[in-house]
């Protein structure tokens, strides 16, 4: 088909430049293409505005998805596992000792109010600095080493409340003691 039309073209090109456009035409092209000029930047800018829109969309959701997988993460905090498992395992049995001591110590609580309070207020210290630990162990350069300062500090805060026991059995043999002297006098 374009063969044949350039065929024609060629064969028909006198006929074609002995017509001549009107002078009028060439005015009337120009002032359509001013108006059309004029109209089409009003559609160039809503179809900017549109492009714009999706792409800021596009970064929105891209925000999103990144503040929700870092929320995510540090919800997650991080886990001890990863660092050392061994170490894990300890803290893991650390706490479930300290868990056990810390219930055997509420239980003489209603006898000896005072001094629950005073091996309380110890236990507090410690466990404060234990949580400082671990809050220091998601930003500390050395992680291990922030981990074996946590179970140091599990270790001695189930031995001071093992202590604590220790000094409340006595406590309450002495009372018994005490109470079965009386009793033979």
């Amino acid at each position: 088909m374009g063969e044949r039309l350039e065929k024609f073209i060629k064969n028909n090109r006198k006929e074609f430049d002995a017509l001549e456009v009107p002078e009028l035409l060439w005015e009337n092209l120009e002032k359509e293409l001013n108006r059309a000029e004029k109209a089409r930047p009003i559609q160039d800018r809503v179809i900017k505005l549109k492009v714009l829109f999706r792409i800021a969309a596009g970064i929105a959701i891209v925000l999103a998805a990144g503040i929700c997988f870092l929320s995510y993460q540090k919800k997650k905090g991080l886990e001890i596992s990863n660092i050392n498992p061994e170490l894990a395992r300890q803290q893991v049995h650390y706490a479930s000792i300290i868990k056990e001591r810390r219930n055997e110590l509420k239980e003489i609580k209603k006898e000896e109010p005072q001094l629950y309070q005073e091996f309380s207020s110890e236990i507090k210290k410690l466990d404060a600095n234990y949580q400082k630990l671990k809050k220091d162990l998601e930003t500390s350069p050395n992680q291990e080493e922030t981990l074996k300062a946590m179970i140091r500090n599990l270790k001695v805060q189930a031995q001071v409340l093992h202590q604590q026991l220790e000094i409340f059995e006595q406590v309450e043999q002495l009372k018994k003691d005490e109470y079965n002297e009386n009793k033979d006098i």
